[in-house]
C-alpha cells in the first residue's frame, strides 16, 4: 500500500518539475545570452581600444614639426587615419569630428585638457612641475574610436530586444620623458656639464666626446666622470678614489 502511494507522489512531482523547468527556461536563456554576448562585446571593445591606441600614438609622434618651432596641425589627421585603418569585427572603426584632440596631459592630476593652440611654450628655465601645470604646453593627443553607426552585434540578447550595442574607447598618448633621475640613481657616475649646454642664458650644444680628456679646449666641457660633489665638475673633474665607490 505504501509503495503504491509513493509511486503516485512521484508521478505528481514529475509534473511539478516540468512546470518549474518551463518557468526557469527564460532565466537559463538570459544567462546564456549574458555570457555569450558579454564575451563578444569584450572582444569588440578590445579592437576599438587598439584602434584608439594606434591613432593616439601616431598623432603624438607628429605632434610638433621637425624643428620643434610649432605644434603640427596635421597631427589630428594623422591620428584619424591611423585609427580608422583598424577594423572591429571586420567593420570600419568610426572616428567622428571632435574625436581627435590635441592638448595637455598632466601627470599630477592624470587628466587631459584639450587645447588647439599651435604655439610652443618657452622651455627655458622652467621646472617639470611648472610644465605639468601649464595647459598651454601641448604634449598629448587623445583619440576616441566608436561603433555607433554599425553597433556591435548581439546574439542571444536579440530575444530580449537588444539587436546590437554601441560602444566607444579612448586613448591618450603623450610625448615626454619616461621619468627623472636623481643623484646616485644611475649605475655609472657620468654627467654632462651645464656649461657645455649654455652660452650665456641660451641653450647651445658643445660637440665633443662624451668622456673627454680635457686637452682640447673646444670640447673639454662636454662631459666626464663625476662624484656629484666636486666644486668644478666641468674643468676640475674628479679623481679615481672618489669615483671608485660609485662604479
Amino acid at each position: 500500500m505504501k509503495k503504491i502511494l509513493m509511486q503516485s507522489i512521484l508521478r505528481n512531482q514529475r509534473g511539478a518539475t516540468a512546470i518549474l523547468v518551463g518557468l526557469c527556461l527564460f532565466s537559463f536563456i538570459g544567462f546564456g545570452a549574458l555570457a555569450v554576448d558579454i564575451g563578444h562585446l569584450c572582444v569588440a571593445r578590445n579592437e576599438l581600444q587598439n584602434a584608439a591606441d594606434a591613432g593616439a600614438l601616431a598623432g603624438a609622434r607628429f605632434l610638433y614639426n621637425e624643428d620643434g618651432t610649432a605644434v603640427n596641425a596635421g597631427a589630428n589627421q594623422i591620428a584619424h587615419d591611423a585609427a580608422t585603418a583598424n577594423m572591429s569585427e571586420l567593420a570600419p572603426v568610426e572616428v567622428n569630428g571632435g574625436d581627435v584632440q590635441r592638448g595637455h596631459w598632466s601627470f599630477a592630476t592624470r587628466t587631459f585638457t584639450p587645447n588647439d593652440t599651435l604655439l610652443p611654450v618657452d622651455l627655458w628655465n622652467v621646472s617639470t612641475d611648472e610644465l605639468d601645470a601649464n595647459i598651454n604646453f601641448i604634449n598629448a593627443v587623445r583619440v576616441t574610436a566608436r561603433r555607433q553607426a554599425m553597433p556591435i552585434a548581439s546574439f542571444f540578447a536579440r530575444i530580449f530586444g537588444h539587436v546590437g550595442f554601441q560602444h566607444a574607447a579612448d586613448a591618450v598618448a603623450y610625448i615626454g620623458f619616461a621619468g627623472t633621475l636623481g643623484p646616485l640613481d644611475v649605475d655609472q657616475p657620468i654627467a654632462i656639464c651645464e656649461d657645455s649646454l649654455l652660452t650665456g642664458d641660451q641653450y647651445t650644444c658643445n660637440v665633443g666626446r662624451m668622456i673627454n680628456s680635457g686637452q682640447d679646449t673646444t670640447t673639454n666641457e662636454t662631459g666626464g666622470w663625476t662624484s656629484f660633489n666636486q666644486d668644478d665638475p666641468c674643468t676640475g673633474g674628479t679623481n679615481a678614489q672618489e669615483v671608485k665607490s660609485l662604479v
